[in-house]
């Protein structure tokens, strides 16, 4: 356990421990949900630019352009 001598008590020290732990694990899974959904984006990204090719090389217009 780590030097708390500036809290109350030691029962702060471990209540203050767990809080952190718990802000840490709730950290690491928004940030892989954070690249996961990133990764996703991207896929999206790369598909929607080959459509738009598809339809570019086709001569037909982007919905965007319209």
């Amino acid at each position: 356990m780590r030097d708390c001598s500036y809290l109350c008590d030691e029962e702060n020290c471990a209540v203050l421990e767990q809080e952190r732990a718990c802000y840490d694990k709730m950290e690491r899974e928004s940030m892989e949900y954070f690249y996961m959904a990133e990764e996703e984006i991207q896929r999206q990204r790369k598909w929607i630019q080959q459509l738009e090719n598809i339809l570019t090389v086709n001569g037909i217009p982007n919905p965007e352009e319209n």
